[in-house]
């Protein structure tokens, strides 16, 4: 009877084709991992950037006047009012400890960011006007130090209580910063300029996504998809806010009172129907300076004592929230072309394309 099995040499040259084939399998595997490790980390270290830039910006913008101090180049300080029945100004400073960025206010304290390689912060020779330069460096899923990628980024901020009172010179502190609407309209051009910058950070982050989006997954395509339409949704939040705080816009902030610091009549009644005309503007279509200028009778506002230019600035800034809202929803059609050659949909039923004047 013949025996059978397998022999050694049989063995032996299994272990051979086998080890044969998974050294390449095993470095393509590991090729793959790494490529995905590296977007992955790109993809974070842009987030954590933009969070931390808004942290700042949500921060330093609330600076009390000439509360600003460069402590040191690794510390920078503000006072900022604390919210609470018994207001008052406290302190509130970033820390600049490699790789940390550390934020303390009112005794405790939080880690920004572990991923922080530099941090700048610039004071420009405009009054009131901060400029933060942030690095950010990060490997993630076992990538090498030396491979990790970079982001970096500049953001202006303003400081409004500096730069209103630089800006108008009848400038007061109203002791809310959360309600500077109710200082001067001139302060609206803070909020122009962040309608702008807003504008320009979904251009800059859009046009850096468009290079990668070939080589991005469905998963990867989805989260851009809802970043996009999130940012949608905090240009829409802002105009909300901005139309809330032109109506709660003190009266006397649009004329010059006089020494009784007193508005007559007519001049509440002008000051309440610009307010809520304006308001009222609730797409890009219906911004309409003329409309504006021809209330308050005979000649208009130019006639009734009413500080124009005031005015001016809040229809600017609104009008600004509108271009950024508009930018937004072109750059979502523009993904929309990209995703769904790449499988993934996009709906855009929910977006009132009319209000941003497309």
């Amino acid at each position: 009877m013949r025996k059978t099995g397998i022999t050694l040499i049989e063995v032996l040259v299994s272990i051979t084709i086998l080890g044969i084939i998974s050294v390449p399998l095993y470095y393509l595997l590991k090729d793959a991992s790494n490529k995905r490790a590296v977007v992955v980390s790109r993809d974070y270290v842009k987030q954590e950037t933009n969070k931390v830039l808004k942290l700042l910006e949500n921060d330093l913008s609330q600076a009390r006047k000439g509360s600003f101090k460069q402590v040191s180049d690794d510390v920078i300080e503000i006072k900022v009012r604390k919210p609470g029945k018994d207001e008052k100004d406290v302190p509130l400073s970033y820390v600049y400890v490699a790789p940390d960025l550390i934020r303390r206010f009112d005794g405790k304290r939080w880690l920004v960011s572990k991923h922080v390689k530099d941090f700048v912060v610039s004071e420009t020779p405009e009054a009131g006007r901060l400029v933060v330069s942030l690095k950010v460096k990060a490997a993630l899923d076992g990538i090498a130090e030396a491979d990790a990628p970079e982001y970096a980024q500049e953001k202006l901020i303003v400081m409004r209580e500096d730069s209103s009172e630089e800006l108008d010179a009848f400038w007061r502190d109203v002791g809310d910063v959360n309600k500077f609407f109710a200082t001067q309209g001139s302060v609206m051009a803070g909020v122009k300029e962040d309608a702008k910058q807003l504008t320009q950070q979904f251009t800059s982050e859009f046009e850096d996504m468009i290079k990668d989006v070939q080589g991005m997954t469905v998963g990867q395509l989805t989260k851009v998809k809802d970043e996009l339409l999130n940012g949608l949704k905090d240009v829409d939040k802002q105009l909300s806010g901005i139309d809330k705080d032109i109506l709660e816009l003190d009266s006397k902030a649009l004329y010059d009172t006089g020494c009784d610091g007193k508005l007559s009549d007519s001049q509440k009644e002008n000051a309440k129907k610009v307010k809520e005309a304006l308001a009222g503007m609730d797409t890009k279509g219906k911004m309409d300076w003329n409309k504006i200028k021809s209330i308050g009778g005979t000649g208009g506002l130019f006639s009734s004592g009413m500080k124009t230019e005031a005015i001016k600035e809040m229809f600017n800034a609104k009008s600004e929230i509108f271009n950024a809202g508009q930018q937004v929803v072109k750059q979502l059609d523009e993904f929309k072309t990209f995703a769904q050659s790449n499988g993934v949909s996009v709906d855009m039923s929910s977006v009132n394309r009319q209000k941003w004047g497309l």
